[in-house]
């Protein structure tokens, strides 16, 4: 399968999986408030914290010997072994924790590991679970079945919540769904893992330790972006600002899946050209990422700060109040989807060390500043943060691939994106100006401006319209 076919997979089932989410967020917002929205986002975000311990870069190295040639069976035993491992010092270390945060009963985060700590040992071991799974299978190049199995996950978890909320079984009931939802994913990601474990040798556990001593810091990078700030937020600002600052993450969130997507459907294939030495190809790819990660941030960071407080007020009209923080976040995840090609290219060519090092710059530089800017700024400080965090990982990543790989940035693409995005703007300015901001013009104006932006960069772009026909699936072509 194509790539970009498998990246146009991965996007479209993001997308349905995307609008579930939104609709069950939408839901819990409403009927249970932001106080139980914003400790559900702490306890997620505290398994989210826990699986950077479950994983310690052993996923990311069992992905990458297992895209290169030879047997898999003795990497999948060993990658299991290990997993397990770590589990298990995850269950002794929540159970620590529990008994300790019983004396800081005031702190929304202790309330979280005290009460709600069998919860977060179950999710917790479920998430490594599934993640495992789709590890091995992204590793097995079958990127495409992992591509779907994620989103299908995150859409039951989604509709087992809706389920939830209507019956009034509350933050429990959110729990469950999620808890629920990742058993059944990951009794489904099985049954298309090929192969079964074998008596693995030294050479084998060593293969993933010597790959694994680099990559665990970028696991603990994607885990400091998507939620440090929340952690540090929980130690500063009431529950309530920590449910709209989630609000406001999750629909930045939503503009980068594309790029998300296009990093994990070349992470195999480069592998696997870097282990043939074909470095020009490797580089082609690249440049064919970089021009391709803004395709819906670009955009999306106009409209949200156009039309972002009436899309936070579908939530709620308290919700509103975090546009700033929105346009902040966007920009945010538009500066690391850039990055985070650099550092994925990096790890997929087999130089962990050097991504090890863009991670670590990313990582004191993230929790240094979320520490100092939550305590003197609050949320936005945790915005400002994670967009300065970004801006290390685009800058360092790149200086560090361009010492190995011939990098070409495709500035002509993206400069043609910004400008198909400022005549949308342009447009979406005007109807909200002479329209309003009432929630049926704000969908219209999404949609027009959607159509303003595609047909421009159409005309302004052949290499994109060269692409949309190339990805077309062949009976469409063939009928032309």
């Amino acid at each position: 399968m194509r790539i970009g076919q498998t990246s146009a997979i991965h996007f479209a089932s993001q997308v349905i999986s995307t609008v579930v989410g939104f609709l069950a967020t939408l839901l819990i917002a409403r009927e249970l408030g932001a106080g139980v929205l914003g400790t559900y986002s702490l306890v997620v975000a505290v398994v989210i914290w826990l699986q950077v311990i479950g994983d310690m870069g052993i996923r990311k190295a069992l992905e990458k010997r297992l895209s290169e040639p030879g047997s898999d069976g003795p990497y999948l035993a060993a990658g299991a072994a290990v997993q397990f491992g770590l589990f298990a010092v995850i269950v002794a270390l929540v159970l620590a924790l529990g008994d300790a945060a019983s004396a800081l009963a005031d702190v929304p985060m202790a309330r979280v590991l005290g009460p709600f700590g069998p919860a977060v040992v179950a999710l917790t071991g479920v998430s490594l679970l599934f993640a495992f799974l789709l590890a091995v299978l992204r590793g097995q190049h079958r990127v495409h079945v992992a591509a779907l199995l994620d989103p299908a996950e995150r859409t039951v978890r989604s509709a087992l919540q809706i389920g939830a909320v209507v019956a009034t079984l509350g933050l429990v009931g959110l729990l469950a769904g999620y808890a629920l939802a990742g058993l059944a994913a990951s009794a489904l990601a099985l049954a298309f893992v090929a192969g079964r474990p074998e008596r693995p040798g030294r050479e084998h556990l060593g293969g993933l330790l010597s790959y694994s001593q680099y990559s665990w810091l970028g696991g603990l990078t994607n885990r400091a972006f998507k939620s440090m700030d929340t952690i540090v937020l929980g130690l500063f600002v009431t529950s309530e600002l920590i449910g709209i600052y989630e609000v406001a993450w999750n629909v930045a969130s939503i503009l980068a899946v594309f790029g998300v997507s296009i990093s994990q459907a070349l992470f195999p294939e480069m592998s696997r050209l870097s282990s043939a030495e074909r470095s020009a190809t490797v580089a082609g790819l690249v440049e064919d990422a970089l021009a391709y990660t803004g395709l819906f941030v670009v955009p999306g960071f106009v409209g949200a700060a156009l039309l972002g407080d009436r899309v936070l007020a579908i939530y709620g009209g308290a919700f509103a109040r975090g546009h700033l923080v929105l346009v902040v976040l966007v920009a945010a995840r538009l500066v690391y989807a850039y990055g985070n090609q650099f550092v994925n290219t990096l790890n997929a060519i087999d130089r962990p060390d050097a991504a090890f090092r863009v991670n670590g710059a990313f990582a004191t530089t993230n929790v240094v500043l979320n520490l100092v800017l939550v305590a003197r700024y609050g949320w936005l400080g945790a915005a400002v943060a994670t967009t300065v965090s970004a801006l290390v990982t685009l800058v360092f990543g790149y200086r560090a691939l361009a010492a190995v790989v011939e990098v070409a940035v495709p500035t002509g693409e993206i400069a043609k994106q910004w400008i198909a995005a400022g005549a949308m703007g342009l447009v979406v300015a005007a109807g909200r100006a002479l329209l309003g901001g009432s929630l049926p013009v704000t969908l219209v104006l999404v949609a027009c401006g959607a159509l303003v932006y595609f047909a421009v960069l159409s005309g302004l772009s052949e290499r994109f319209r060269s692409t949309v026909y190339d990805n077309l699936p062949a009976a469409i072509v063939g009928g032309r």
